[in-house]
């Protein structure tokens, strides 16, 4: 993905996503460094699309707690034979929804421990923790 992909996501998805999660002026985007999240075009584009961009520091860890659930999902997906889009995209949906209820639950714990997370990644005055 490139940053004009990026941009076209945030365009045609931010909006509509927080309207329908109630919480358009409410939320803040969290990046990380990704060179696609950081270039000038992004940034100007978020002035206007997302009012409040959590600043992250500049040797700051992955804490997204989604990175998780991104990683089983694709371990899940290798497992099969795929050729075409349509297939990736039937699979991706399959296995998302086979996702267990105690892998998202294991997941809630780690979202839940975010603010001792960033408490120690502050300490480390953004370089590695134990995390």
């Amino acid at each position: 993905m490139d940053q004009y992909k990026y941009i076209n996501i945030l365009k045609e998805n931010l909006k509509i996503s927080t309207q329908k999660l109630g919480i358009q002026n409410t939320f803040k985007l969290y990046q990380d460094n990704d060179p696609k999240h950081t270039v000038l075009n992004v940034r100007l584009g978020l002035l206007y699309n997302c009012r409040k961009v959590n600043k992250t520091p500049p040797y700051s860890p992955d804490l997204n707690p989604i990175e998780n659930v991104w990683h089983e999902l694709e371990k899940r997906t290798r497992n099969h034979d795929i050729s075409s889009k349509e297939q990736l995209k039937a699979v991706l949906t399959d296995e998302w929804n086979k996702i267990e209820h105690s892998y998202t639950h294991t997941q809630k714990k780690i979202v839940e421990s975010m603010p001792k997370r960033i408490k120690s990644v502050i300490s480390a005055k953004g370089y590695p923790t134990k995390y």
